[in-house]
């Protein structure tokens, strides 16, 4: 499995740690208390952050992708057969 990362911002806010593709109004708001355009103002733009994709990969170890759910069986099945079967005695 391989990671994608596009761009990764920080906030520039002191001791935040928050990171995403962009630090929302929503986040400013409800983690500092301030508009966006006052906390770049104060504290400088988000700055573009760097990965490793070995350690990224590394975290992902273990980890299955999630798998399709089978709510059928194959129309060719044996059971799909009895099934089709027993509806035509039915009627």
């Amino acid at each position: 499995m391989t990671v994608i990362i596009c761009s990764t911002v920080r906030c520039p806010y002191p001791t935040c740690g928050h990171t995403g593709e962009v630090i929302t109004v929503n986040h400013c708001r409800t983690a500092h208390n301030m508009e966006r355009k006052e906390l770049f103002r104060k504290y400088g733009k988000p700055q573009s952050i760097g990965y490793d994709p070995q350690a990224a990969n590394k975290n992902l170890e273990g980890h299955t992708p999630i798998q399709r759910l089978n709510i059928g069986y194959p129309s060719d099945s044996n059971n799909a057969k009895d099934r089709r079967s027993a509806r035509s005695k039915g009627r």
